[in-house]
């Protein structure tokens, strides 16, 4: 009997040592598995929904949130995820069918939207705003810590002839404005004394390269002793755009060249059939002139296609990519480095032109293009 129960003893005790044996194994496996499927931020969210006495953002709102915050560490300062309903502009704005009202946006140190820009003559200087108002909203559309400077620059944006509502605070007091919204010229083109043609563009949306043609066309119609190809005040666009743009002039060869993730690189040349691979070119440039407008400007010097005139631009290198997102948000992000194609980027500092000719804001002469008016006569 006591032989027995030592026996039955000596297996309960192996049945206990084995259960644990497998219960430790069970919760090793279940940490790794949890700590495989589970992240960080889905934790914490976890615990604040059980835990948190206070009201609760919706699902929406946490994730937008946890997107913004991860964003904040990753080293790509145009990387941006655009809430509705401006990213529904967003096709619109890059087509270049949205009406503007002369307004730039920025965040000051206390995390505020504030004016950064009033173009001179626009709507908004014609209704009121200035420089330093507090955004606090666009068209009913509350303007808050989620907004983004290029949400906020989109909602500005809209249908021509329809008004942006603005409220401002300035100076502790609650303003309204209502700025219409104007078409945004593309391009001008006019025949200058002494017979140069002069093309201002302004912008590399995806409605440029038809009008920069028919505009081209025209002005070599006209057997021009030059032409003046003006990206002062240009924001930028489309690189493909910018592609299109400088094919007019230049017939075949490198244009410019993008390196993207891994170091791959991508080579952009000329399409071929240029409508004007002889006249003489003059590219005006100043501190204004941003992204695909610097590429065609430093094409120019490096090829010697074009004489370069004016101040150094602003000094972007980077290329963004925009990708849809579920729910109608957008996801801007930087996808590579433009650079001539000698291999020189202009990332930060600005490509610095041939002949250096500000313009004195403060005058009634525009001190860039007489010096280019200049140059041509020099030239001939």
């Amino acid at each position: 009997m006591k032989n027995i129960s030592r026996q039955s003893l000596m297996q309960a005790g192996y049945f206990v040592l084995i259960s644990l044996i497998w219960l430790v194994i069970g919760w090793t496996l279940r940490s790794q598995l949890m700590t495989r499927q589970t992240t960080l931020d889905d934790q914490v969210m976890q615990i604040i929904r059980r835990d948190f006495p206070g009201e609760i953002p919706n699902e929406e709102e946490l994730s937008f949130a946890a997107v913004q915050g991860m964003l904040k560490v990753v080293d790509d300062p145009f990387a941006v995820v655009i809430p509705p309903p401006s990213s529904l502009k967003f096709e619109a704005d890059m087509a270049g069918e949205t009406g503007i009202v002369g307004l730039v946006p920025n965040i000051n140190e206390a995390g505020q939207m504030y004016i950064d820009t009033v173009i001179s003559g626009s709507t908004a200087d014609e209704a009121g705003v200035r420089v330093g108002d507090i955004l606090l909203s666009i068209d009913g559309i509350p303007v808050n810590a989620a907004t983004t400077v290029t949400g906020s620059a989109l909602l500005f944006r809209g249908p021509v002839g329809e008004p942006a509502h603005l409220v401002i605070e300035r100076n502790g007091e609650i303003l309204n404005f209502s700025p219409q919204r104007v078409e945004r010229v593309a391009l001008e083109w006019e025949i200058l004394d002494g017979g140069v043609g002069y093309i201002a563009q302004y912008t590399f949306t995806t409605n440029v390269p038809q009008l920069f043609e028919e505009a081209l066309t025209a002005i070599m119609a006209t057997n021009p002793t030059a032409v003046i190809w003006d990206v002062r005040f240009n924001g930028g666009g489309s690189m493909t755009v910018a592609q299109d743009v400088l094919s007019n002039f230049i017939e075949t060869g490198a244009l410019f060249e993008v390196t993207l993730k891994d170091n791959r690189t991508q080579l952009f040349s000329a399409n071929g059939g240029a409508i004007a691979p002889d006249v003489p070119l003059y590219v005006l440039v100043n501190q204004f002139t941003y992204s695909a407008a610097e590429t065609v400007a430093s094409t120019m010097q490096e090829t010697g296609r074009g004489i370069t005139i004016g101040t150094t631009t602003y000094g972007k290198g980077t290329i963004q990519n925009t990708v849809p997102l579920k729910d109608d948000y957008l996801f801007e992000y930087t996808i590579g480095h433009w650079h001539t194609p000698a291999g020189v980027s202009y990332e930060g500092v600005g490509f610095e032109p041939a002949i250096f000719a500000p313009d004195d804001p403060e005058t009634a002469v525009d001190e860039t293009l007489a010096t280019a008016l200049a140059q041509i006569v020099a030239d001939d």
